[in-house]
């Protein structure tokens, strides 16, 4: 069904001609709304046309007081240079930072600076009691809270004149904590208007750590540790770009292949890699319909590059017009990863159970292309010689824009993940294998191009295969419950009995969905088939899992129950903008509150805002939520909305 196209493609796609791309686009310091961005782009729009691809940059207002639905815009920013010298006990300076040299040690987006400044170090910074006793106005705060989360107090509060951050993000399960002791790792200022702003420089965690002993040091001698700054940096109204590339088909429906653009240098994996893999999967569809192997596809397929999130919701707004005709996405974000040094597995990331779709159990069939890399001693047995998995839901990038239901294009997502070195200075280019990119941009091509031409023919066997995949994932799911219920385990979460009714309702739907690729499918009696395998995979676990079940669960109150969020704006909403322009008290509550119910302020949040469409009650809601993510928390998921509604997102109807 699809192995020919997909050897087609493998045979096409260059690995290391990918990785040569990704060594040009992490040459630059891709900063969201920056003239380096913009230099990035361009390439890349340069690039596809000698490729052959017709492309086209786009440009958005980047500027205090633009929405792109919810996402405030902001200004662009750049730097002539930045420098940060420790001030010696003879006067001589000693260098600690230079932007020329690295650019991750300035944090995107610092203000302009000039001058000499006592050093203060703190443990914490994002709480008021972590300044008690401490009288940082004027001076730098040595910090290893992430710059937004200690601007408010260290900066606004307390008027400190910037930050220095010495953190590092630990990943366990690929690097114990303090491994990268000479990198320093990404963290920016984000301004969308009316901040106090700041500037900041970021040092490795082995600077950070001498430079607080001697701040230790000459406290006891009743000294101060002064610092040297000079950041000559600006800010201007101008605009964010996207890049996109057309293979034509014949409607003018479209499949959609995204990739963001953006991100400090060298950021080689993040997001260099899937960039590169983008062009190198347009590039090669491009070859094979030239060639005639291929006949060009039924729907058009679109390749788009944006600044991450900024950049998405930038170009949805704008094309409203166009979302309807958005059959299907895909995500490519951190794909190129050398996974010994890395320590990471190739995932493939589910869409969200609030927009069920054939999306992504097709690009698991499809991925399972590559399981045959390597055989057993007799050649009995087939395997892979890397290391994958299939996924729920998570957010973090640009799928989760595009699935959101109120936007409704189903965007599954392939990343490496873990990566010891997201987000750092070590996220360079020899970290970037050209099989995994190889292997990203062969399968992208090979999901877009499918989906692009698939008719009655395709449908009927993705309708096998997904009823196929439903059927082994719900037994999986009900055998492990059998398991842990027969080993004594305490049940969680919901009953079994409405699990099972869950993820069948989700098949369905998501087998009714095959109609955007043949609208004369007729679902029902797949649907059928559905029931019936649920209800014979219930038939076995019945026994052990129905009386298997939380004694008492926790509810909101009547009046509660019944409120229905409605929300204003397509697309998630990113909280931060918004809860930096509340009053200080107000604020401060609004982050208590996510902070006492941290489990469900992340992912089940956003997942509770999918599922609000606008005739939900907050209960249905709330159920609907922790039968997707095992979380409910029904003070959390109220406190979420009201804080919403006292935002203007969303209005609480009784």
């Amino acid at each position: 069904m699809y192995q020919q196209l997909l050897a087609a493609l493998n045979a096409e796609v260059s690995g290391a001609a990918a990785k040569n791309l990704v060594a040009r686009i992490s040459q630059w310091h891709r900063i969201q709304a920056s003239p380096m961005y913009r230099e990035a782009a361009e390439w890349v729009a340069q690039t596809l046309h000698g490729y052959g691809l017709p492309s086209e940059v786009e440009r958005f207002p980047a500027r205090e007081g633009v929405y792109a639905w919810a996402e405030p815009m902001f200004q662009e920013w750049w730097c002539d240079e930045a420098t940060l010298h420790l001030i010696e006990a003879g006067g001589s300076l000693r260098r600690l930072a230079d932007y020329r040299a690295v650019p991750l040690s300035l944090m995107p987006r610092s203000a302009p600076a000039d001058g000499e400044f006592e050093i203060v170090a703190i443990d914490g910074g994002d709480r008021p009691e972590h300044y008690a006793g401490t009288d940082v106005r004027g001076k730098l705060v040595l910090t290893r809270v992430m710059p937004m989360s200690a601007h408010s107090l260290a900066i606004e509060q307390f008027g400190a004149a910037g930050l220095l951050f010495d953190g590092m993000r630990s990943v366990p399960e690929v690097g114990p904590s303090g491994d990268l002791q000479d990198e320093i790792q990404y963290a920016s200022w984000w301004w969308w208007g009316g901040e106090t702003r700041a500037f900041g420089f970021a040092l490795s965690p082995r600077a950070g750590a001498e430079l607080r002993r001697l701040i230790e040091r000459r406290r006891r001698q009743g000294q101060a540790v002064r610092v040297r700054a000079r950041v000559r940096s600006h800010f201007a109204d101008g605009t964010i770009e996207t890049v996109s590339a057309l293979i034509a088909g014949q409607t003018d429906e479209e499949v959609l292949i995204s990739a963001h653009l953006c991100h400090p240098a060298p950021c080689a994996n993040d997001n260099a890699s899937g960039a590169a893999a983008a062009i190198e999967a347009a590039r090669a569809l491009r070859a094979l319909i030239e060639q005639g192997a291929l006949p060009p596809p039924r729907r058009s397929i679109r390749f788009v590059w944006m600044p991450e999130m900024t950049g998405t919701y930038a170009y949805l707004a704008a094309h409203e017009d166009a979302i309807p005709r958005m059959v299907a996405g895909l995500n490519l974000d951190m794909v190129g990863e050398d996974q010994e040094q890395c320590g990471s597995s190739w995932l493939l990331i589910r869409t969200s159970d609030a927009l069920p779709s054939f999306a992504a159990p097709l690009l698991e069939a499809l991925r399972e292309g590559y399981f045959g890399q390597a055989h057993t001693f007799n050649g009995q047995g087939e395997f892979p010689l890397f290391r994958h998995a299939v996924v729920p839901f998570s957010n973090g990038s640009d799928h989760y824009i595009f699935g959101d239901p109120s936007v409704g294009v189903p965007s599954p997502m392939l990343i490496q993940w873990p990566d010891r070195f997201y987000h750092t200075t070590a996220d360079t280019l020899d970290r970037v294998d050209p099989q995994s990119l190889a292997r990203s941009a062969a399968l992208a091509a090979t999901y877009a191009y499918f989906t692009a031409s698939a008719g009655p023919r395709e449908v009927g066997w993705l309708a096998r295969e997904m009823n196929y995949r439903f059927e082994v994932r719900l037994a999986r799911k009900l055998q492990s419950a059998t398991t842990t219920a027969l080993g004594g385990g305490a049940p969680a979460g919901p009953d079994w009995a409405a699990r099972v009714a869950f993820r069948l309702d989700r098949q369905q739907a998501a087998l009714a969905s095959l109609r955007r690729l043949d609208p004369g499918f007729d679902a029902r009696p797949w649907q059928s088939q559905a029931a019936t395998l649920a209800e014979a995979a219930w038939a076995r676990a019945r026994d052990v899992l129905e009386g298997w079940r939380v004694p008492e669960r926790a509810m909101l109150g009547a009046e509660e129950a019944t409120l229905v969020p409605v929300r204003r704006l397509r697309g998630p909403i990113s909280l931060q903008p918004y809860l930096l322009r509340l009053p200080a008290g107000e604020r401060a509550a609004a982050k208590a509150l996510l902070r006492e119910h941290g489990e469900f302020a992340d992912l089940p949040a956003d997942i509770a805002l999918y599922w609000a469409n606008g005739v939900r009650t907050l209960a249905e809601i709330l159920d609907l939520t922790e039968l997707e993510t095992d979380v409910r928390d029904p003070d959390g998921l109220l406190g979420y909305f009201q804080l919403l509604a006292q935002l203007g997102l969303v209005e609480l109807r009784t």
